[in-house]
């Protein structure tokens, strides 16, 4: 989730204000009892509900995301929670996968239905997973007033209240500056062609699920957001796509050059992928000029945090890789790197990738031969 200062305090509010008021139910709940060991366990045992409420809140969302998808006419895709995903692959089979995304705890993708007079039913599925989190919350508040002479069954339920208002909150609320579902639905409202790049971007996912290359998807697909449309996040996603296009061609100069003209302009890049298309220019530039300059340049802390965040990505491996191989010349952390995408290759959920980062990573021994010519 990408957030300005404010939402980020907003947002940290919301979270204190939650757990203080989850704090304080557990101190009326255990405030009679002498025995220091059995206060201790029952503290113990509210903060693991504590996290379990935040879990099944969690999985609730996605559901919800799903349940309200489906009833617009969306067809299901994935499903995941933290690591673990669960995807319809290319033979129709439900299969778990391991796929981590940074800043964000789960994941429901599913393909929209077609665009029809530049409408699509998007406020559903965007908004289900809030309107989840919120109906669990106020069933449970509901059954906490019903039962308060029950402590512990007291103190689930407004649990449960407290974290279902949290996390419907922090999802919901459209606060410029974030990446969430309440300002997803504020993007895809402003213009017919973020709506045309939200099914773009859906559709595609099922295209890699197919086994289908980003060079082979449809030419028409790929037309350069206008500099209005690179200000709207969602349409500025079909410039990485570009991008992704001519990395996928092995056209690296035509890559690197059209990501240091989008990073220059003006635009709205979720941070994730502002910071993927400097991690792709990075190996465009250690497989080419190999200018120090540039590689420090793209290679910032706010990079390496980054690629650290996403190290067991195909993408990231590929060029910490071509770092160690081509830059810091050495073999043998290179060689771990290998191995490590090999490790992550075994459960990637989208094997054409895999085929792609092997070809880009035999692009980059082949230039091996020359890696003494750095320039300063």
């Amino acid at each position: 989730m990408k957030q300005n200062k404010l939402s980020s305090a907003v947002f940290y509010i919301i979270y204190m204000l939650g757990f203080a008021v989850i704090g304080a139910q557990s101190a009326m709940l255990f405030s009679d009892e002498e025995n220091f060991l059995v206060v201790m366990a029952e503290l113990l045992c509210a903060t693991l509900f504590s996290f379990l409420a935040i879990l099944i809140h969690l999985i609730l969302h996605e559901a919800g995301h799903l349940v309200f998808g489906l009833a617009s006419g969306f067809h299901f895709v994935s499903f995941r929670v933290f690591n673990l995903m669960l995807q319809k692959d290319a033979d129709g089979k439900l299969r778990f996968h391991r796929y981590t995304l940074a800043g964000t705890a789960g994941q429901c993708i599913m393909s929209p239905p077609e665009i029809k007079d530049g409408r699509m039913p998007y406020f559903r599925y965007n908004i289900g997973g809030v309107a989840v989190n919120f109906i669990i919350a106020a069933i449970s508040a509901v059954l906490y007033f019903a039962v308060r002479g029950h402590a512990l069954l007291s103190f689930g339920l407004m649990t449960f209240v407290v974290t279902g208002l949290m996390i419907g909150l922090v999802n919901g609320l459209p606060f410029p500056g974030i990446t969430n579902d309440g300002r997803n639905i504020v993007i895809l409202s402003q213009l017919p062609a973020a709506r045309k790049a939200f099914y773009i971007q859906m559709q595609g996912i099922v295209m890699l699920i197919k086994g289908v290359s980003v060079k082979d998807f449809p030419a028409e697909w790929f037309v350069m957001p206008t500099d209005e449309e690179l200000q709207n996040p969602m349409c500025a996603v079909i410039a990485v796509y570009i991008c992704d296009r001519l990395l996928d061609e092995a056209k690296y100069a035509e890559a690197q050059a059209t990501i240091d003209m989008l990073l220059q302009k003006q635009n709205a890049f979720y941070d994730i992928h502002r910071l993927q298309l400097r991690c792709n220019a990075l190996f465009c530039e250690l497989t080419g000029a190999r200018c120090s300059t540039k590689i420090d340049g793209y290679y910032d802390d706010e990079l390496k945090k980054f690629m650290k965040a996403m190290q067991s990505y195909p993408g990231v491996i590929r060029t910490q890789y071509a770092y160690e191989l081509l830059y810091r010349h050495d073999t043998a952390a290179a060689k771990k790197q290998l191995q490590r995408f090999e490790k992550a290759a075994l459960t990637y959920p989208y094997q054409v990738e895999i085929t792609s980062e092997r070809a880009a990573i035999e692009y980059a021994d082949s230039k091996a031969d020359t890696a003494d010519s750095i320039q300063s």
